[in-house]
């Protein structure tokens, strides 16, 4: 895989990330969700799991081949910055990776033993992507490999919680 498609591969796991967060978060209303039916209830769920998997494939997979350290030329700047949008420490972080692959792997993966779910927060994941995706197309892109992309990663949240809105408002 050639540099540029690797590059457009981790953009396109930002905005599947984005998308299925704004859907997931878009069933919800103060604390509950929307639509109690099995099939809304399923929807969500999925909406949820697929984040993760997609975060996981960024930022839980050291050695994954979508993983951010295979796109990002100057890493330690990168962690710096992405440890200042996030608002954690090193530690905190490799945490907050913890947390979402055991969740990954105990649940969503595999369905192992464990009697009690822990749905990760979300807020740190969707915080790292928001900065991962304006890092690659403010210091990664040299070929015009994001020429059709979206130029703000904040836009395809905004757009796809508001379709999701109008879904939930039918």
């Amino acid at each position: 895989m050639t540099r540029e498609q690797r590059l457009r591969r981790v953009g396109i796991l930002c905005c599947h990330f984005l998308r299925n967060l704004a859907f997931y978060k878009a069933g919800w209303r103060k604390g509950e969700l929307i639509f109690k039916d099995q099939f809304w209830v399923n929807a969500n769920g999925n909406f949820i799991d697929v984040c993760v998997l997609e975060w996981c494939k960024l930022f839980g997979d050291e050695r994954g081949q979508h993983n951010w350290r295979k796109v990002i030329r100057n890493q330690a700047a990168f962690f710096e910055g992405l440890l200042l949008a996030i608002g954690k420490t090193a530690l905190e972080f490799d945490s907050y990776i913890k947390e979402m692959k055991t969740y990954r792997d105990k649940f969503v993966a595999h369905l192992d033993s464990e009697k009690v779910m822990n749905i990760p927060k979300l807020k740190v994941a969707r915080k790292s992507v928001l900065f991962l995706y304006s890092y690659l197309l403010a210091n990664e892109e040299e070929t015009n490999c994001f020429h059709d992309a979206p130029p703000q990663a904040s836009c395809v949240y905004k757009q796809f919680y508001s379709q999701g809105k109008k879904v939930y408002s039918k």
